[in-house]
Parts: structure tokens; sequence; C-alpha cells
């Protein structure tokens, strides 16, 4: 049987290129928050685009490391471990989003979309012709407009905030995850038949691969430190 490395350099890299882009999104937003632009984000032109980039960036890289993780064999104890810390760290965020935002508060954010989709994905790592079929057949089913992306919480809409300061649906982003799933098998593949995993360490990537791997703690830490800086400017100079 194949040894499947456990990380790969260039999901990494990957996962680390969406980590930037969201920083900057986020800096963009926080601007306008605090009155320095006026610029329609997140969901102007050009912005509601650039955010759907770095979810596909996300979630498309959840589904890499999923099948990467777990190819051989399911591994309970690491993948259990996993959840746990994205439990913990979604339930931070809709807590601190309804310090913040009590009247658009988090409810099924990021990373509240992570925890689902790992559970959902997790069954198909071992199955990727079916992967990739139920991920093409997700996201056809939306654009003709089969899937409501407010499914299921359209069932609870009495009790969630009308508008919520972070939203990932479902549909169609399950779909992505599971195009990230079926992706990685036939990358195995064709490494395999290489015998070459991987690209070469180079120290202008490093930092993208160090920031992909830290990428829960980044993204808990990212938006406290800027809004503690937007705060810090505004007492010092208005």
């Amino acid at each position: 049987m194949p040894q499947y490395p456990a990380r790969l350099l260039w999901v990494d890299v990957v996962r680390g290129i969406a980590i930037v882009l969201m920083i900057i999104f986020h800096f963009c937003y926080d601007l306008r928050y605090f009155g320095y632009v006026d610029w329609s984000i997140p969901n102007g032109p050009g912005w509601r685009p650039f955010r759907y980039i770095i979810l596909s960036l996300f979630i498309f890289t959840l589904g890499l490391s999923l099948s990467l993780a777990h190819a051989a064999r399911i591994n309970t104890r690491a993948f259990g471990k996993r959840l746990l810390q994205i439990f913990g760290a979604a339930t931070a965020v809709t807590l601190m989003s309804l310090f913040l935002f009590p009247k658009a508060w988090i409810y099924f954010g990021i990373l509240h979309f992570m925890l689902v989709a790992s559970l959902l994905g997790l069954p198909l790592v071992s199955r990727p012709r079916l992967a990739l079929l139920i991920g093409c057949s997700l996201l056809i089913g939306y654009w003709l407009g089969l899937f409501n992306s407010q499914w299921p919480f359209i069932l609870w809409d009495q009790w969630l905030p009308q508008q919520t300061e972070d939203f990932v649906p479902l549909f169609p982003w399950l779909g992505v995850m599971y195009l990230g799933i079926a992706a990685m098998a036939f990358i195995r593949m064709a490494a395999i038949k290489k015998r070459r995993w991987d690209l070469p360490n180079r120290p202008a990537i490093g930092a993208l691969q160090i920031i992909g791997q830290h990428g829960l703690l980044i993204y808990l830490a990212h938006q406290p430190l800027l809004f503690a800086g937007f705060l810090l400017v505004k007492a010092l100079f208005q």
C-alpha cells in the first residue's frame, strides 16, 4: 500500500494564500467599519467575487486536506481532535460576534461550515468518484435553482438575525468541498506514478507555508488584533 505524506507543501501554501487574502479583505472591511472609507464591502461590486475567491480556496483545501489525512484509513483520534478545535473556535466566533454585532451575530460562518462539512465529507474520502459526482451535482443543482442557500436555517429564521456578519451556506459550498476530496484522489494517483509528492520548499513560499499550517489560530487572532489596532489609532489621532 502506498505511503501518503501527512502534509503537502503546496496545500499549506494555497491555504496560506487564502488566509492572506482574508486578512486583506477584513482590513478593508474594518476601514469601512471605522469610517475611513465608504466602500460597499462585503457585498458591493468587486467585493463579493473577492470573498467568493477566498471561500473557494478555503473550502477546496478543506476537501484536499480531508482526503490527504484520511485516505489510507480514517484516523478517528486526529479527526475528533480537529473537530473539537474547530467547534471551540466556531463557538468563540459566535460569542464574540454577539458582543460586537448583537443584531447581526454569526451563527454559521466559515468555521461552522467547516465543522459540518468535515463530518459530511469524511465518509467520501475513500469514494472519490462519488465525491466528484455529488460535488458536480450540488453545484449544477444550485446554479439551476434546485437548492436553497438558506436551508436548513430557513426553518428557524424567526430566531436568527435577518442579517449576519458572516454566512457560508451549505449550498453550493459543500459541492466545492467534495470536488476537493475528488481532486486529491486524482493527485495521489498522479504522484504515485511519478513517485513525487510535492514541490521542493523555497524560501519565498516558506512564510505562506507557515501561515497555512497555523490557519485556525491566525483566523481567530487576526480580527481582534485589527480591531485593537484601529481603536488605538482612533484613540491617538482623533
